[in-house]
């Protein structure tokens, strides 16, 4: 396999990780429900924070890696993205919950431009 195939490979897998975390936000509401009680408002408060932080995030990270090559962004962001969904079922409280599934959003911002541009 050529370095370039590789490299697009490791992508495309990356890339499908990412998302999926970004996904999982969706998917865990109902068990947050469930177990936290969190009412309407505060559902719609966690995903709100997932999706609209970071699609408000990622262009301007990619004005950013557009002026200065930033290729530590992939890696930081994926593991961003994977911390912040891993501590969203840690923290009990709901702005704990928030913040951490914030931290996820902005991983997912923070790995697309970049990704995007190694591709």
């Amino acid at each position: 396999m050529t370095p370039g195939r590789r490299t697009l490979t490791l992508l495309v897998g990356t890339h499908v990780v990412d998302d999926l975390y970004q996904g999982a936000v969706p998917a865990l509401l109902p068990f947050l429900v469930a177990e936290r009680h969190y009412g309407y408002a505060q559902a719609t408060g966690i995903t709100l924070a997932a999706t609209f932080l970071s699609s408000i995030l990622q262009p301007g990270f990619g004005v950013l890696t557009d002026r200065r090559r930033a290729p530590w962004l992939v890696g930081a962001g994926l593991l961003t993205a994977g911390v912040g969904i891993g501590l969203c079922g840690l923290g009990g409280g709901y702005w704990t919950t928030w913040l951490a599934v914030a931290l996820s959003g902005v991983g997912v911002a923070a790995y697309h431009p970049e990704a995007a541009r190694a591709a």
